[in-house]
């Protein structure tokens, strides 16, 4: 229940979950945890960045109307106004698009929420201890979840065009479209003062807008800021601001999956459904080429068919049994036209039936919103994105000059829905590892002929026209991306946090924090694919972490890493044995485990996870120690306890303590034991090259084992009977 009270100058909102609080006299917004613990203050009229002139509003008033206020700003011109419409509900709080008008000669640059004007400038005013930005770095040097205080300046790019944005460069958790913010006491060293620290809330959108959403970090101060550049491209946008979603939560993990509830519920999104054939190729293990592309300091074009086959019959010597196979940059001839190189790769489609035939799936790789020539699919420069200066837009990567597709033009939209649908009819692959969505430019460089699709709404748009091409022609196809943000639910089936290549040395806790992040979306129908780093030694934690999410991934090169290390037994053994516990399901809740929510070099990591299906927990992946080294309790609740680091999963759709079917992988020498309601248990241990031990064991309601690792065990089977 949401009750409103105007005690002026004070209104004070109240609900269940939070309370916020304007006050009339001087601006100031308050918001609170449902223990009315400040989570964030700011200043609240927003600032509209105008040419040629700066706008002023100067007065303002409001309007309750049942669980909505709405705040209106009057300015000295009698044509400008802007009305901020808050709307109030028992668990979030809805921030609509703004009403306002304009004078005529006026365009609007940017629109700044909470700013602290100072003269003819400002600072961001959102004050809160802690925001939570993902994606703000692309390796470990920064924490997504940053300590304002340390008066970090810089502005996040929180949608797509993150590598082409200002700021530090980003790319795995973008488009991510939302932040968080949670605080502590004033005096957050004192005697008691973690008691005193807020909830956490989660700013997301509700629609993707028009424009480009930034978050603006300066003088320990945030705000988000919509860049919109009506002055540079003479557009007048349908809709002003953001639609942004708050929801709260214990802590910002569990705000964010409050955001995805609350716009799965509200059905701003629908939820992900997979037929048993996708969702096989969803969870199927992968092995990838690029990390002996990488390995070999291969310029693109050099990739050829004898290297492929090469790679592939590696990894089937190898024991490692992935399940498809992906092709990476570059089997294309130029980015766009979505054909094999024939000088390289002459015999490309005998290549792939025979990877097909036997057993694997294949996986091809492309940037589909590059072009190199437009001449060759029947186009010219004027169908990609153009400059305001009316130049069009090139750019460069590694060997390529290319520019990026206008997605809004029919002729384009035309002629890539034809080439998307032949590409999939020809090559017939089963996933696609979509890339490079994220470099689309922000509106101060380059736009679409139709401003429509504008800012983030760009992305979608091409998403909209080759996915939906190619799922028309295959409804099984499964698209990989960097795809957090859930507004894009529908075009993205599996999440990558691809790439580590910046990560050097941090492999493995990189992969952690962005698994911490993405795992999240397992409850919008969306597993993380592990992927992995570039060495050896990293592998094994990188797959841990990743099992209560997804899936296993690899890109490693058989001859050697960056270390010059080659895979042990115990490495393809692990492999093996962490996919015999992988999960059939799309669809489950991933939790934390001894996670910790602060600290720069603690937060955002979780040591240990809990999977849960249908109210069932029915997966643990269980560590004995954080990454600082410090212990953790010896497992589980009353489920398992163990000083060894291990897996445990249910092989069925019950829970592991009542599941007649379980499977455990152990990572070292050391005592375990599994609370179990059978009564006994035909015990296989299963080994490389398909060996197996086949034992029996009965006991009384709880598993007890002194285990002795050995290097090629890849997993242990328990099928339990009553009696």
């Amino acid at each position: 229940m949401v009750k409103i009270n105007a005690d002026l100058p004070k209104i004070r909102v109240s609900a269940p979950h939070y309370t916020w609080e304007w006050n009339t006299d001087t601006d100031d917004v308050w918001l609170y945890d449902k223990n009315r613990r400040l989570i964030s203050r700011a200043q609240h009229k927003p600032l509209l960045i105008t040419s040629p002139a700066q706008l002023e509003f100067t007065t303002a008033t409001h309007q309750i109307q049942d669980d909505q206020i709405c705040i209106t700003y009057h300015g000295q011109n009698p044509a400008s106004s802007l009305t901020v419409i808050w709307s109030f509900h028992r668990d979030f709080i809805s921030l609509e698009p703004f009403l306002f008008t304009l004078p005529a000669d006026l365009a609007l640059l940017r629109i700044v929420y909470f700013p602290a004007i100072e003269g003819d400038s400002y600072k961001p005013s959102m004050y809160s201890h802690y925001a939570v930005v993902p994606g703000l770095s692309m390796n470990t040097n920064i924490s997504p979840i940053v300590d304002l205080h340390s008066r970090i300046n810089t502005t996040a790019v929180l949608g797509s065009g993150a590598m082409r944005g200002p700021g530090l460069t980003q790319q795995w958790g973008l488009p991510a479209h939302y932040f968080c913010t949670f605080n502590t006491s004033d005096r957050w060293n004192a005697i008691g003062a973690k008691a005193a620290q807020s909830e956490a809330a989660c700013w997301g959108l509700a629609k993707l807008p028009q424009g480009d959403f930034r978050l603006e970090i300066r003088e320990i101060g945030i705000s988000p800021i919509l860049n919109l550049r009506t002055d540079l491209w003479k557009h007048k946008p349908d809709t002003f601001g953001f639609h942004l979603l708050v929801t709260f939560g214990e802590n910002y993990h569990e705000a964010i999956r409050k955001y995805y509830q609350v716009l799965l519920r509200e059905k701003f999104i629908a939820p992900k459904k997979h037929s048993p054939k996708k969702q096989e190729v969803l969870l199927a293990p992968q092995y990838n080429t690029w990390g002996v592309e990488s390995a070999l300091a291969l310029p693109p074009e050099q990739l050829t068919e004898d290297l492929v086959r090469d790679i592939f019959s590696k990894l089937q010597r190898s024991g490692m049994k992935a399940k498809t196979f992906v092709i990476d940059d570059k089997w294309e001839g130029m980015h766009g036209e979505l054909k094999h190189d024939p000088e390289r790769f002459p015999n490309f489609e005998k290549l792939l039936n025979d990877i097909r035939a036997q057993g694997y799936n294949i996986g091809l790789w492309a940037a589909f919103l590059r072009c190199q020539n437009p001449a060759a699919l029947g186009l010219d420069e004027s169908h990609l994105l153009q400059t305001y200066e009316g130049k069009t837009l090139w750019l460069d990567h590694q060997t390529s000059h290319y520019g990026i597709f206008d997605m809004t033009q029919p002729k384009v939209q035309e002629v890539l829905r034809q080439r998307a649908k032949d590409f999939i009819r020809r090559y017939q692959p089963d996933l696609i590892k979509f890339d490079f969505g994220y470099e689309l430019p922000s509106l101060d460089v380059a736009a679409p002929q139709d401003m429509t699709f504008a800012g983030e709404r760009l992305l979608q748009k091409g998403l909209e026209v080759i996915v939906g091409a190619m799922k028309e022609e295959n409804p099984e196809l499964v698209i990989m991306y960097y795809g957090l943000s859930p507004l894009l639910i529908d075009y993205y089936d599996l999440h990558s946090p691809d790439d580590l290549v910046y990560c050097i040395g941090d492999y493995d806790l990189e992969s952690n924090r962005r698994i911490f992040f993405s795992s999240l979306c397992g409850e919008l129908g969306m597993p993380t694919y592990s992927s992995s780093g570039y060495d050896w030694d990293s592998a094994i934690d990188i797959w841990f972490d990743s099992v209560a999410s997804g899936s296993l991934g690899s890109l490693h090169c058989f001859d050697g890493d960056e270390n010059g290390e080659k895979p042990s037994a115990w490495h393809i053994a692990k492999f093996n044995g962490i996919n015999s516990l992988v999960r059939k399901e799309a669809n489950f809740t991933t939790k934390p485990i001894h996670a910790k929510w602060q600290g720069g070099l603690r937060a955002g990591f979780s040591p240990s996870w809990e999977r849960i299906e249908n109210g069932k927990t029915v997966l643990l992946a269980l560590r004995t120690h954080h990454f600082d080294g410090k212990p953790t309790p010896n497992g589980y609740k009353d489920v398992i306890q163990s000083d060894v680091m291990l897996i445990v999963a249910a092989l069925d759709h019950e829970e592991i303590g009542e599941s007649k079917h379980i499977g455990i992988v152990p990572f070292g020498d050391g005592n375990w034991t599994i609370k179990n309601s059978h009564k006994s248990a035909t015990i296989i241990e299963h080994y490389l090259h398909g060996n197996k031990n086949e034992s029996h064991l009965t006991f009384e309601n709880q598993i007890a084992l002194n285990f002795q690792q050995n290097q090629t065990l890849e997993w242990v089977e328990f099928i339990f009977e009553n009696e």
